[in-house]
């Protein structure tokens, strides 16, 4: 498999300037955490760096420890490799030391080194001279205890450096399992295609992956995966651009399509039969959509045809089979074809025209329905309003609006479906309120909720009238978690990060009458 990278690697690079890179060059997220050496991009022979990245498992029950590590080659240079506790390279968090030359069995004392977090910052530094070759790896086991929710909590937390006015957030905190489809046939001809640098189609592509956090680990909580396919005149009316969810972000600019088409192909087939072919999770393999993250079709397209391009309910029912979202990106379409993508008649995909290619026009797209970020309607995530049950004997809200969870207590979260829930999930960057006032004539009222949310990153917040917070929930409930208040106005926060997305949550609200005291008969 490691052979296999390499030589993939080593055809990408071919041709292109040498450079010492790190071996992780931002965060890492998974069950297992490599330690290697720095390396020369051309010939991946070791060199001089001084590297550090954070290591997450994905699961705050998850810690570090199993650490094996050997020194290959060394150079008298004082190599040293640093083990901390936590996002943090702070003294007090020091976890372990590896001096150069010293090798960690497993079984050792040193082996078994155990992290109190879900998190591991991992740092190599030397004082000068020649290249250490070395490697290693620490693996994450279960056995914390879920972090306690906090009383606040803020969406999207990042240590990344980012100041940009275009977007709400930083892009590279997006994460989803990206399908970019352009469709090569354009009035505009090879040039509304071509133009990179300027106005084209394939400039929307380039300007927006250029923006993201890529990996290819199936396994991970975070970051986009991405694939790139064009529209064809043929069935399946798709083109693959390279290997599913395997390709990086220089992997998608350079594949982007060079000449455009005379003929339309048929949208409707190609999305439904891009659904079926890369969205599958259950396969347990590397080609497989992940199943806790947000996952989307971008469709890039220069016109609108009038035939083969109606995202009929057909089409939106295989989308919603596979829980997949839909987003087309017109780019200078006429009023009549703006008519047709932007109707507002049963609407279940985001859609948007854009004149811009740049980073703005990437932005129009990204704030509203990645970021959701409430500047337009988004599809992907529709509000769920209180409502009254049928009985009008209490109200209830929920989210997402197709929650498939239990409604009662007697019920269980259904696990047996193919997707394992993947059907039924809500939105990262979520900040919603749900806002209930008590009717006049009732004392308190009684609240049920039923909830998987990812836990110690996704919290239900329940607040009084005067905002002070009355309980917090976050986490995994088999079945419905009860609380009374008296409180006249209730205020319910749901606020998610930017990684995992679960299936949610339903709350039911019961007013409550007062207690009436018995009146003793008059004789």
């Amino acid at each position: 498999m490691y052979k296999f990278a390499v030589l993939v690697l080593a055809v990408l690079v071919k041709d292109t300037i040498a450079s010492c890179q790190c071996y992780e060059t931002s965060n890492y997220t998974g069950k297992s955490a490599a330690i290697s050496n720095a390396y020369e991009t051309a010939d991946f022979s070791s060199c001089a760096k001084n590297c550090s990245y954070t290591a997450y498992s994905g699961d705050d029950t998850y810690g570090w420890t199993g650490l094996t590590f050997q020194w290959g080659t060394t150079t008298n240079s004082g190599g040293l490799v640093e083990i901390f506790d936590g996002a943090t390279n702070d003294s007090s968090a020091l976890l372990i030391q590896i001096q150069e030359g010293e090798n960690v069995l497993s079984g050792s004392a040193k082996s078994l080194i155990k992290s109190s977090s879900p998190r591991i910052t991992i740092r190599y530094t030397q004082a000068a001279g020649a290249a250490n070759v070395y490697y290693g790896v620490i693996k994450a086991v279960p056995g914390l205890q879920p972090s306690a929710a906090p009383i606040t909590t803020t969406a999207a937390p990042t240590t990344r450096t980012f100041s940009n006015p275009n977007f709400k957030h930083d892009p590279y905190l997006i994460t989803h399992d990206a399908f970019i489809l352009i469709n090569q046939k354009t009035s505009g001809g090879v040039s509304a295609l071509n133009n990179v640098g300027d106005k084209s189609l394939n400039a929307i592509a380039i300007n927006f992956v250029s923006l993201l956090a890529v990996t290819t680990d199936a396994s991970s909580t975070s970051s986009t995966r991405l694939s790139l396919g064009t529209l064809t005149p043929y069935f399946p009316f798709y083109s693959l651009k390279g290997p599913i969810w395997e390709m990086s972000a220089g992997d998608v600019i350079s594949s982007v399509p060079r000449s455009g088409v005379t003929i339309d192909g048929n949208i409707d087939t190609a999305l439904s039969n891009l659904v079926d072919l890369a969205f599958t999770v259950n396969k347990n393999e590397t080609a497989d959509s992940r199943r806790n993250v947000q996952r989307s079709i971008i469709l890039l397209t220069a016109e609108w045809p009038t035939a083969g391009a109606t995202l009929s309910d057909d089409v939106r029912r295989n989308f919603s089979a596979k829980g997949v979202d839909l987003l087309v990106v017109g780019y200078n379409l006429s009023s009549s074809e703006q008519s047709q993508l932007l109707r507002s008649d049963l609407r279940w995909y985001n859609a948007i025209n854009t004149m811009k290619t740049d980073q703005t026009g990437v932005a129009s797209f990204v704030n509203p329905f990645y970021f959701n970020d409430g500047s337009s309607s988004n599809y992907w995530c529709p509000p769920f309003p209180i409502i009254n049950s049928p009985d009008n004997k209490y109200v209830l809200f929920q989210e997402p609006y197709n929650y498939a969870g239990p409604f009662h207590p007697t019920e269980t979260w259904k696990t047996h479906d193919p997707y394992f829930g993947q059907t039924a999930r809500y939105c990262n960057f979520a900040n919603n309120a749900h806002t209930y006032n008590l009717p006049a004539g009732f004392q308190g009222m009684t609240v049920q909720v039923f909830f998987e949310l990812e836990a110690g990153k996704d919290f239900l917040n329940f607040y009084d009238a005067s905002n002070n917070l009355i309980t917090s929930f976050t986490g995994y409930e088999i079945s419905a978690s009860t609380f009374y208040t008296e409180t006249p106005t209730l205020r319910a926060q749901f606020i998610s990060d930017n990684q995992s997305v679960f299936r949610g949550f339903y709350v039911t609200i019961t007013p409550v009458p007062p207690t009436t005291p018995t009146t003793p008969k008059t004789v």
